[in-house]
């Protein structure tokens, strides 16, 4: 019995890093790495792309409008040796053809839109990761409870929307104001 107890304790569970994603396979899961943790996402549902992909038109649209960057759904973020998947990303300005996610500037608007298998890790683990790493700010669109959960780098507690988003890139840029109900419509 002690000699089991020594070699359990001896074993150690090396950590993941983003070199470790090459060597996944392509099998439909999302892979991600947080703080040295594996993270497998299974292939999203319709209904939350459905949303994800209405949230990314309108994002695009204003942001273009307004020379503010691109919309990416989905894009990599990568963070030394971690890498998250986000379902949508505003990355400022206007990267070069072939630019690769590691010469990206950092994204100014992050979302993700809950699943039954992702919830508590968006709105825990990836919400602490993207506000510590200076995401200005962060979305978790709530199919069940029809509303979004935004969280900012100076407001981490976050407030819940119900009724109008309004994001604004920047203070000197005109505000996307975008119903809450047309996104589950």
């Amino acid at each position: 019995m002690h000699m089991a107890q020594r070699a359990t304790r001896s074993l150690r569970t090396r950590a993941w890093t983003r070199a470790d994603l090459a060597r996944l396979p392509d099998d439909g899961n999302r892979y991600e790495v947080l703080d040295g943790a594996l993270l497998v996402t299974p292939q999203a549902a319709f209904d939350h792309q459905e949303v994800a992909t209405r949230l990314a038109v309108a994002l695009s649209a204003h942001c273009a409008t307004h020379q503010i960057g691109v919309v990416v759904a989905p894009g990599a973020i990568p963070h030394g040796k971690s890498e998250l998947q986000p379902d949508v990303q505003v990355i400022p300005g206007r990267p070069p053809r072939g630019a690769k996610w590691t010469s990206l500037p950092r994204p100014i608007l992050v979302v993700e839109v809950l699943s039954d298998s992702t919830s508590r890790r968006d709105l825990g683990i990836k919400r602490d990761a993207f506000l510590r790493w200076g995401i200005p700010e962060y979305w978790v669109v709530d199919l069940d409870a029809r509303c979004v959960h935004v969280f900012r780098v100076e407001a981490a507690d976050g407030e819940v929307v119900d009724g109008t988003l309004i994001w604004r890139s920047a203070p000197s840029n005109a505000p996307l104001e975008l119903r809450v109900a047309e996104l589950f419509r």
